[in-house]
């Protein structure tokens, strides 16, 4: 379920108009959230490279080539990320942001979720990079991104990002 209170954070801080890019499938609880309130949405479904009966694996390749199909012609108000970078190295997650930041307009927001933690782990057979606060701030000190708010719940640490 979405988390209602990240939403309204994320709703509070964009622009009045525009279209927003969701990294999940039409049928996300984030979509349909989006669509009902009236947001243009576009989604990008990451594709995955390797399936198996039980998990769907997005791999480094893929998310760099559907990443590389926004065009900076393209322009978001916001961008919305809920755990599907999680499983990619910082230096894949520098190059997506700043990705993100050439098809943002002008005070344009992201919000991303990462599993919290000091140390990248191999959790039930799958890489994730984890994140704390610091960790985030040193990352995002690379970019032109300011960061608007930070959430640590349930293991999850949560950001909103602006341009």
């Amino acid at each position: 379920m979405i988390k209602e209170e990240r939403i309204k954070q994320f709703e509070k801080n964009l622009l009045k108009a525009g279209r927003l890019l969701n990294l999940a499938s039409e049928k996300s609880e984030a979509n349909k959230y989006f669509t009902k309130k009236g947001y243009a949405v576009k989604n990008l479904k990451l594709s995955s490279s390797i399936k198996d009966d039980t998990k769907e694996y997005i791999g480094r390749e893929t998310v760099i080539r559907d990443m590389k199909a926004l065009y900076s012609k393209e322009s978001f108000i916001g961008i919305w990320v809920e755990n599907a970078l999680f499983h990619l190295d910082r230096l894949d997650i520098y190059y997506i942001l700043n990705r993100f930041y050439n098809v943002l307009v002008d005070k344009g927001i992201v919000y991303l979720s990462f599993n919290y933690g000091e140390e990248d782990c191999l959790k039930d057979g799958e890489w994730q990079t984890c994140f704390t606060e610091n960790d985030f701030t040193d990352l995002i000190g690379f970019t032109d991104f300011n960061i608007v708010s930070f959430f640590n719940k349930d293991n999850q640490l949560e950001v909103i990002l602006k341009k």
